[in-house]
Formats: C-alpha cells, structure tokens, sequence
C-alpha cells in the first residue's frame, strides 16, 4: 500500500478531534452550497450532492464539470447506486428516499476551522479542507477533500462490521469536461495508453484499465489538462481506472473496486488520489502530462506494504 506521505503531517494539519466541538452534526446548519477559492483552483461543495465536491476549475477554467456527481457510491445487486448524489426509492414507501447519511462535517480554512456557517458561503486562502464521516447503510465512510499548493487530494477510508454484498464499488470519481479531445493512462513506468474521446454525441461508452495508476485528459481549446493519480488503495482490494466517456456531458473517471465482490466483515481501508493540473500545447501536451506526473509522485512517500 503506497500513503501519501504520513498525509496529515505532510502539510501540517493538527489532529483535529479537540475540535470536535465545532463539528457540524444538525443538517439544517450545514451550507447548502459553499464556493472554495485555493490559488488557480476553484470547486463548490454542495449539499444536495450530500457535501462532496462539484466540480473542479483551473485558472478560471472548467476541468471537471458541476453537473455531475463526486465522492463515493457503492453499487448494491441489481444495479442499485448508493451514495454521493445517488437516492434509491424505499419499496412500498412512495416518495421516501434512502440516501447516504453525513453525520459529521468539518470545514477548515488556512488549517483553521471555519465557524459562522451561513446557508451560501464563498471561502479563498491558501488551503481548504472538508472532513466528513457518514454511514451508506452498513458501510462507514470518513472522507476528506484537500485543496493546497495547486493539488487536490482526496480519501476515502471504508469500514465495516459486517459482510456488504456488493456489484461494484466507486471510492471516488471525477467528471472531466466533455471539451478533453485526449488520454492517457499510465503507470510508474510511463505512458501505457493513449487515445481520443469521441466528439458526436451518442450512446456513452466505457472502458476499464486495471493496471494504470494515473489518467491524464487535455483540452487543446483552453490549453490545459488534469491528471489523477492513484495514490493508496487496500491490499485487499482491487482499484481499477474505469472511465465513461459521454460526449458533451463528461469524460468520466472513476476509481473502481470490489467488482462483483462482497465487503468482508472487518474491512478497514483506504482510497487516496492525488490530482495536478498543467498548461500546454496541443504538440506537447502528453510531455507536459507525464512532467505533472512526476511531480505528483514527488510528493509521495513509500511506505511498506502493511
């Protein structure tokens, strides 16, 4: 298992549990849409997505869409979604929803708790973080959403007591913008695929690389693009890149585990991704992409595998 480099102490975050006084428990109190400024990147939190992120900008431009969902939704048999902007119709109950049950929220700014919550909130410094922890029936989720230094990076640590049956899981995902014309999937040793999105609007397709560690998408109408990179994930558990590319709604990226798989009672696991953003040329663009990959991993601290 590969950690981001003992993630707390790396950017000097305190253990926050004294603080846990200021933890926002009633949902009523919680922002219904909060806009987080960090540097040349922007994102919303939003509350009818049960306070995850949406969307992602960089210098002022779209690199992951609004409209879509983030954070984490686990898929039950029967192709039932769960989770992050995902309801499900409780049987012979009309017009009662089942949804993901956020029962802590924690919001700091420049590594400072933000207290004063108003209903709509735009906050800018040079770091923000979200902690939350919630319940996706007997699955218990501790999420955390880090903006600083120009990166953003995302846990997602499952538990459970008890076995979770299980078609697929998606610890976390992102909705790259439907203007990225390019791809690459990668690991540690470099570029492993490439390939173009498709530009006539039609029927979504996808596709699943099962031993990439990173994605990168470019967009040559802005000059800019994104990677992801794979940074943690179980030792007992699979992390693919699986991807949807639906044109003119997203180019979807989503880290995928527990395929057709059941949850183990006692499991206990992190997810953790890592994202950059670069400037480029239509020409050089793949070299840009693997330079920001580089970077990334610069940041990454190997720890052995427990």
């Amino acid at each position: 298992m590969i950690l981001f480099g003992s993630f707390l102490g790396l950017f000097g975050i305190k253990n926050s549990h004294a603080e846990s006084s200021t933890t926002i428990r009633d949902e009523g109190k919680r922002p219904i849409a909060l806009v987080v400024s960090v540097g040349e990147l922007r994102t919303r939190i939003d509350g009818a997505k049960m306070w995850t992120m949406s969307g992602i900008d960089y210098e002022n431009t779209v690199m992951a869409v609004e409209d879509s969902a983030y954070g984490t939704v686990v898929t039950f048999p029967g192709e039932r979604h769960l989770g992050t902007g995902h309801f499900l119709d409780v049987p012979g109950k009309p017009g009662e929803i089942e949804k993901e049950d956020v029962t802590e929220l924690k919001f700091f700014l420049d590594d400072k708790i933000v207290t004063g919550l108003t209903s709509k909130m735009n906050l800018a410094g040079k770091s923000f973080r979200m902690e939350r922890k919630s319940k996706i029936r007997n699955l218990n989720l501790e999420s955390m959403v880090d903006l600083r230094d120009g990166v953003l990076i995302e846990t997602a640590h499952l538990s459970t007591r008890e076995p979770v049956e299980l078609e697929k899981s998606y610890p976390l995902m992102y909705a790259w913008t439907p203007k990225a014309t390019a791809y690459l999937f990668g690991d540690d040793n470099g570029i492993q695929k490439r390939g173009t999105f498709r530009s006539v609007p039609e029927k979504a397709v996808e596709g699943r690389e099962k031993s990439s560690r990173w994605m990168a998408v470019f967009d040559p109408s802005s000059g800019k693009g994104a990677v992801c990179y794979l940074v943690q994930h179980p030792a007992t558990a699979e992390a693919w890149l699986q991807y949807t590319d639906a044109p003119g709604v997203y180019r979807k990226l989503r880290i995928m585990s527990f395929v057709g798989q059941t949850i183990p009672a006692g499991f206990d696991g992190t997810f953790q991704t890592i994202s950059g953003f670069f400037r480029a040329k239509e020409s050089d663009w793949e070299k840009q992409a693997e330079k920001r990959v580089t970077e990334l991993k610069a940041r990454i601290v190997s720890l052995d595998r427990k």
